[in-house]
Order: structure tokens, then sequence, then C-alpha cells
């Protein structure tokens, strides 16, 4: 099966193509989007009442969802409109989950996370994060307006471009990928790679490209979902890290362990052929170069070594018990999750 609910707008300026029809909308807004008037550009573009919610965490934690629940019940919305980057998607759709009587229009200002077409919502409890699932809450509407990632500080673009990319990857090597799944997966790796340096260092057409190929990705994992990296890197959330730096420290080494299933080593090895590249082993050496070109350094960098070690039997256990690991094609209990994490600190320490 493959399915994608969510109409795609995009293109500069495309909020302005923003028509919707409704009583009453709640905007879910990051702080940024209203400093940089693209927030002001959603109010003037939808004919209803509406209200603002801003000030959202960049990292949406359980606890804080219920208040936003309050307010929709309270406001008696049916049309929530999210416009920031994924956590401020990701809490629009966590209080929709609950609320559930509402239509959901996403707009993201950062590239990575493709919220704005998947049906889950990840957020935190006690620093580790979960999905919640439901088809309800993919959005109807999702407007890539290409003016809004160029407001991304160099850092954010690195971090975020990682996460597409290795939702492009999973994807691709995921035991439920298809024929319909793996071409998104594969075009959005091949932009990736060609625009993700000069993304970086802030070229206009690149940060399009990447906001393109971050959807892409995004329905990718819609419909064939992510694995081992994903899973571990959200435990990583102990340590506060952001999700896509925490992706980008464990891609390769959780590659490497994936690898040893022949069905993915052909997979990587067949991105490889499409990027120029001789094999999957010269596919993960290419990602680790990639990494230091955008200025990602080692976990051990990020990450002190005695909080790492007191921390590892707690993250392999919660990693092995993650639900995303029954969509990677290479299974992984406690044991063999936790010389991941190990390896991922210790052998790439520089």
């Amino acid at each position: 099966m493959f399915r994608l609910k969510t109409k795609i707008i995009f293109g500069r300026e495309s909020i302005k193509k923003l028509h919707l029809e409704g009583e009453k909308a709640a905007i879910f807004s990051s702080n940024s989007m209203i400093k940089h008037g693209f927030t002001r550009e959603v109010m003037d573009a939808i004919d209803m009442p509406f209200s603002i919610i801003k000030d959202i965490k960049s990292e949406p934690e359980e606890r804080n969802i219920e208040k936003y629940v309050e307010i929709l019940k309270k406001e008696n919305v049916d049309t929530i409109i999210a416009i920031g980057g994924g956590s401020v998607i990701d809490t629009a759709k966590a209080a929709l989950y609950h609320y559930k009587k509402a239509k959901l229009v996403a707009i993201p200002s950062t590239s990575g996370s493709g919220s704005e077409v998947t049906m889950a919502s990840v957020l935190a409890k006690n620093g580790i994060k979960y999905s919640l699932v439901a088809d309800y809450i993919a959005p109807v509407i999702a407007i890539l307006d290409s003016r809004l990632p160029e407001k991304m500080p160099p850092k954010l673009a690195a971090y975020t471009g990682m996460d597409a990319l290795s939702h492009a990857i999973e994807s691709y090597v995921s035991n439920i990928a298809s024929p319909f799944s793996q071409p998104f997966s594969m075009e959005a790796i091949k932009i990736i790679f060609e625009n993700l340096v000069k993304s970086v260092k802030g070229s206009r057409e690149a940060r399009e490209a990447m906001h393109y190929a971050s959807c892409m990705a995004g329905i990718a994992i819609l419909n064939a979902r992510v694995g081992i990296c994903h899973a571990m890197a959200h435990k990583l959330g102990l340590f506060g890290i952001p999700h896509g730096l925490a992706i980008a420290l464990l891609l390769d080494e959780t590659m490497k362990y994936n690898m040893k299933n022949e069905t993915v080593k052909k997979r990587y090895s067949k991105i490889a052929k499409e990027l120029d590249l001789k094999d999957a082993y010269t596919l993960i050496e290419e990602i680790n170069r990639l990494k230091k070109k955008i200025g990602i350094k080692s976990m051990a960098d990020y990450i002190d070594a005695h909080d790492f070690n007191n921390k590892l039997d707690l993250m392999a256990k919660e990693a092995a018990k993650d639900a995303l690991m029954k969509f990677n094609s290479r299974q992984a209990g406690m044991e063999e999750i936790k010389e991941i994490y190990e390896k991922a600190y210790y052998e790439n320490n520089q």
C-alpha cells in the first residue's frame, strides 16, 4: 500500500495560495516565523477568526500537550495551522491527536522532519522520544514556501539536512519499502548529497532544493518508515542534543550494522551507484565526509563520557523496545544496540 493524504503546495510565496474554509482556526507558530512576518502572511491569507499559539518548545514534551488540547477545546477550532520547524508541527499534531475534531495545515520552516506529510508526531517523555501515530493527524495541506528555510542558521540547516538524509536512507532499506516508496527515497538522497553543503553555506537555491527533498523523504517514511538509527537517536534525547545531530552521530554505525544483511547491503550499493560511488562501504565514507564538511563532530564532543556510560544500558534497553525496530531489516537486541552506541561514541572519537 502507498498513501499520501496531503495536498502539497510549493514554490516561493506559496503561503499566499492558502485558501481555507472553516469556522475558527488555531495557528501554532514558532517565534521566528512571527519575527520574520510569515505568520502575519498566514493570518492575512485565511478568512476566518483565529487564535495564535506561540512560545512552543523546540523539543516537544508530552507534559506540555494537554494545555494546547484545552485551548483547542475552549476555542472549538475546526482548523489548525502549524507554521515553524518540525517541533511546532509535531506539537500541533500531538494536540490534534487528542482533540480529533480539526483539519491540519502544515507550513514547515526547516528542512528535515518531513512532518508536513506524515501521520506521526514525535514527543519526549522523561527525555526519551516516542511517536504518536494516527491517520487523522496527517496534514491535509502542506505548504513548502522556499522563503522560510532561508532563515535557518547554518547549524540548523546541517542538523535538519542530516535528519532528512537519514529518512531517505532508512526508508529505502526498510523491510516495508516498496517500488512506490523507494523512488521518493532515492531522489531525496541525490538532491541532499548535491545540495546539503551549499545549503549550510546559505545558497538560496540549495535551501529550496533541500526543502523539497525533505518533503520527498517524508513521503517515503510515511510509507516505509525508519529503523534502527531513529530508534537509537530518540534515546540520545536524554542528553538534550538536537534530534538531527543525534541522527548524524549514529547514521554511519547503524548502516554498518545493517550491512550484514545482504539485502540491505545491496540496497546501500544501489544508492552508491546512483551517487557515482563504488559500493556500500564508500557510501558510508562519503556520509562521514559530508558530516565533516557541514561541521558535525564526534559524539564525544557533545556528550560527556561519564554521563554516556551511566545512561548506556537504559538507552540500549529502550531502543531495543522501540516500535521502529520492527521496520529495520536486521533485528537487534539490547546487547547489539549497546555495542553500536559504544562504537559510535568511542571508535568515532577523533
